[in-house]
């Protein structure tokens, strides 16, 4: 396996994770009622996005 397919597996494992766990993220809002959780999970949801973003990014500049 050459160097480039070695990190465009990475790089769509980090999207693939990425996406999985803003899924579970937005799960867990749709399902609390406490403020304080909702704040956390708000913040939560907001670093994942972040993280999301970053994987395409990377994964885009593979193929680009």
């Amino acid at each position: 396996m050459s160097k480039k397919s070695k990190q465009a597996k990475m790089q769509k494992d980090e999207y693939q994770k990425a996406v999985e766990e803003l899924d579970d993220a937005y799960t867990r809002f749709d399902s609390i009622t406490d403020p304080y959780i909702m704040d956390a999970c708000i913040f939560e949801i907001s670093a994942l996005k972040s993280r999301y973003d970053c994987a395409v990014r990377n994964i885009k500049s593979l193929y680009l």
